[in-house]
């Protein structure tokens, strides 16, 4: 007579340990890739919401005054008035995790015949003398980017 076997056998149950572990390190490398993503796009739309906002201040006068953004690789500040001062205590500075922005100092034109890394909107009209492109770029991956293009009349695509 047979007896009825209960439980798995050892094959069995390294068949499905290995499946487990397969499924699992596919998932895992999916996970991360979609987080890198994530992360690049948040921090993008971030970034396009604070220039949008220096914008949105400078069209209001706020505080009677021209607003922008001064890029760095690492952070940007919001600021007011005509240039960026680093010692103004009302600059808001925002941190970037896991991108950075690509040659800040280089990207936008200064409105006379150089380059810097400050986007100054005039006041009531939002217009800007700082036209170029804003690259954001993920640290983990180079090859995926954002782009930021700031027109002369302030458009910001």
């Amino acid at each position: 007579m047979f007896k009825k076997r209960l439980g798995l056998t050892y094959i069995e149950l390294l068949l499905v340990l290995t499946l487990f572990a397969l499924i699992s390190i596919l998932g895992l490398s999916s996970y991360s890739t979609w987080q890198k993503e994530v992360t690049l796009v948040n921090s993008f739309d971030e970034l396009k919401s604070t220039i949008a906002l220096a914008q949105a201040k400078a069209i209001a006068a706020a505080d009677n005054k021209n607003w922008g953004v001064h890029f760095e690789a690492g952070q940007y500040i919001l600021f007011s008035g005509s240039f960026y001062d680093q010692d103004n205590p009302d600059n808001k500075t925002k941190e970037l995790r896991g991108v950075q922005i690509l040659n800040p100092s280089t990207s936008l034109s200064d409105g006379a015949t150089g380059y810097g890394a400050d986007l100054v909107f005039s006041k009531y009209t939002g217009q800007t003398a700082n036209v170029g492109q804003i690259t954001v770029v993920a640290n983990s991956d180079s090859s995926k980017t954002k782009i930021i293009s700031i027109q002369d009349n302030g458009q910001i695509n």
